[in-house]
């Protein structure tokens, strides 16, 4: 008989494709993760990986196996946070990029849980790519992201309006155009985020486009890390206007009027297609749409 244990055993090998990983991960011994892959195939007369001297490759039937363990686990786990939370101080696994953590994240939290007192909220800041893995692993309920979710069973829903804009320090010789050239990028280095990133990938799509061949001086995983390297004339780069406020009210940084760059996008709430939204899943939904930020503040000249 195939239990949740079979099934979990099973998830983690496929994962890491490697018995004695899952072994050190799942805390039991390599004959054991090795009896309970054997007695899944035994049962239903399949295979499930095709083994090599180096790594497991899931087969075709262990990729139909994997679908269905997937949502066996996953309805196991929202049956459990249902009924041994009754629904009531329940914990809500939230993932935030790092540009909506650092910028409206805060606030957001701060009128929910004055709204809500019972909604425990457990904070995830990572880059889209992250966030969306999370999401469709059920190890997160909800997200708020900035950057193009691509698999199609995330659902997405906008909520704030963002403008991506090239900044310099108030001194870069760039300052004295009024537009800019996309070939004049080429001639300095630039300060960004990871791969991974939504704003790194709006960055990479643009320049691709016009084919500049931009130098990255600086990677960063830290928005912070970012405008020190550009408020100390490292690099240019591109930020959330709403980063930056203050660095361009007190005239630290300037933006930069780059020909043909115009990118409005918007802050999303994302969820898995399957996720049974709550009351206090719903709540958070309701609370994002409506929540009152500053506008998009319209500094290019």
């Amino acid at each position: 008989m195939i239990t949740i244990k079979h099934l979990q055993i099973f998830q983690e090998v496929a994962r890491v494709k490697s018995m004695s990983q899952a072994a050190k991960n799942l805390y039991i011994s390599q004959p054991t993760i090795s009896q309970k892959i054997q007695e899944i195939e035994d049962e239903y007369h399949i295979k499930l990986f095709q083994r090599t001297h180096k790594t497991l490759l899931i087969s075709e039937e262990g990729t139909s196996f994997l679908k269905y363990s997937t949502k066996i686990l996953n309805e196991l786990d929202e049956m459990d946070d249902y009924f041994l939370n009754n629904n009531v101080n329940k914990t809500i696994r939230l993932g935030a990029t790092l540009t909506v953590g650092c910028t409206i994240i805060p606030q957001l939290l701060k009128e929910i849980q004055l709204k809500y007192p019972n909604i425990n909220i457990q904070i995830t800041i990572d880059n889209t790519q992250y966030i969306e893995n999370l999401l469709l692993e059920n190890k997160l309920d909800i997200g708020i992201v900035e950057g193009d979710i691509r698999n199609p069973k995330i659902i997405k829903e906008p909520i704030i309006q963002d403008q991506l804009v090239f900044i310099s320090p108030s001194s870069h010789p760039l300052t004295k155009y009024k537009i800019i050239q996309t070939s004049q990028l080429a001639q300095y280095p630039f300060i960004l985020r990871e791969k991974g990133s939504g704003t790194r990938a709006k960055f990479d799509q643009f320049m691709n486009r016009y084919k500049v061949d931009y130098h990255t001086a600086w990677t960063c995983h830290s928005w912070e890390s970012i405008k020190q390297a550009v408020l100390n004339d490292f690099g240019l780069s591109i930020i959330s206007i709403h980063m930056i406020e203050n660095e361009i009210k007190s005239g630290q940084l300037k933006i930069l009027n780059v020909e043909n760059w115009d990118c409005h996008r918007s802050f999303f709430i994302c969820y898995h297609e399957t996720k049974e939204l709550n009351d206090n899943l719903l709540n958070i939904i309701h609370e994002s749409k409506n929540f009152s930020h500053c506008p998009i503040l319209d500094y290019i000249s």
